[in-house]
């Protein structure tokens, strides 16, 4: 069932609905901390520049571990193939039994 929940960012109330409360809060409570890092790491005083700042480092970040996510999976579908090659090789019923 949604629920609205109530969080605050930059001193302003917002109003989300969600079924997830705690995940809600967790997540305004995550940009809240980020504009704020961005505020006192850069000195900016304009809101929106805040924001957007903060949106950058965001961004940045999940562009990087989406890319990392992407490197491992290929890794991965690489070692899954040799590992099914490796599984098809005719191996004499011995050499099988010495393993």
């Amino acid at each position: 069932m949604e629920k609205k929940v109530e969080v605050t960012i930059l001193k302003q109330p917002f109003t989300f609905v969600g079924e997830d409360d705690e995940r809600i809060k967790r997540d305004a409570h995550y940009v809240a901390d980020r504009i704020d890092h961005v505020v006192n790491r850069y000195g900016i005083v304009n809101t929106l520049n805040a924001v957007i700042m903060a949106m950058m480092e965001l961004a940045d970040e999940y562009l990087e571990m989406k890319q990392q996510v992407e490197k491992v999976d290929g890794r991965t579908l690489r070692l899954i193939k040799k590992f099914e090659d490796i599984e098809n090789i005719d191996v004499p019923c011995g050499v099988r039994d010495r393993r």
